[in-house]
């Protein structure tokens, strides 16, 4: 019983070496099972870390420091090349087309835009560009409160203004700024004052703008998605 018990382990491992072999030769790497000291040892997938917002008061005063004048008035060229410019150069455009077209200047809604869009301060196209640029606000609000004002004196001009009631604020503002063409000083003056008033504004627009992406998580909204879809993707290949 011995003999024949030694020759059947024999057996079974000779069978063992054959099948080892061939799955050497195959390219299959042998199966080992992972003991209960494998798997404590071995480590966890590294989670993605998504990084949050700073607190107010870190991100108030993160938000405030000193304008880059020099880099900034290099970086114009740059600037003006970017939707930061375009759009608002855009609302500014198309106030001013509508607005002098026949009778539309007496409609409630186009003296709303001309009020909120062209009469000085324009703050609304200023703070608009210093939102959508991270460098150069000031310098756009300054240009835009230029823009607007000339965009103004076009409306002041060619619309209309008699078709508008008297004592009409929007009428008598546009009439106010034609009339300054004839006074250089008073020109100056309005001049001087719209390009301070869009540099304060566009210079608060930035300020706001640093102020919001210090507050908010740094990792983008768009790189969250990107990620997840790849995991899943991943995952289904299973």
């Amino acid at each position: 019983m011995s003999s024949r018990h030694a020759n059947e382990r024999a057996e079974v491992r000779r069978r063992g070496r054959i099948a080892a072999r061939e799955r050497e030769a195959a390219g299959d790497q042998p199966m080992v099972a992972e003991t209960s000291t494998d798997l404590a040892v071995k480590p966890s997938a590294p989670q993605p870390r998504v990084e949050t917002g700073i607190g107010f008061r870190a991100a108030f005063r993160g938000s405030f420091g000193r304008i880059p004048f020099k880099d900034d008035l290099r970086a114009l060229p740059a600037i003006l090349r970017t939707r930061a410019f375009f759009v608002p150069l855009i609302a500014t455009v198309a106030t001013i087309i509508l607005s002098v077209q026949p009778g539309t200047i007496s409609s409630n809604l186009v003296q709303l835009a001309v009020q909120t869009v062209l009469l000085p301060p324009a703050f609304v196209v200023a703070f608009m560009g210093g939102m959508l640029t991270r460098r150069g606000s000031w310098m756009l609000g300054g240009i835009f409160g230029v823009l607007t004002y000339f965009g103004s004196l076009v409306v002041g001009s060619a619309a209309d203004l008699s078709g508008l009631p008297e004592g009409n604020p929007v009428g008598a503002f546009l009439s106010n700024n034609v009339a300054n063409l004839s006074n250089l000083g008073a020109l100056a003056g309005d001049l001087y004052g719209v390009a301070v008033s869009g540099i304060f504004a566009g210079a608060f627009a930035g300020w706001y703008g640093r102020f919001l992406r210090a507050m908010s998580p740094r990792q983008p909204i768009r790189t969250q998605k990107r990620d997840g879809l790849s995991r899943g993707k991943g995952g289904g290949r299973r």
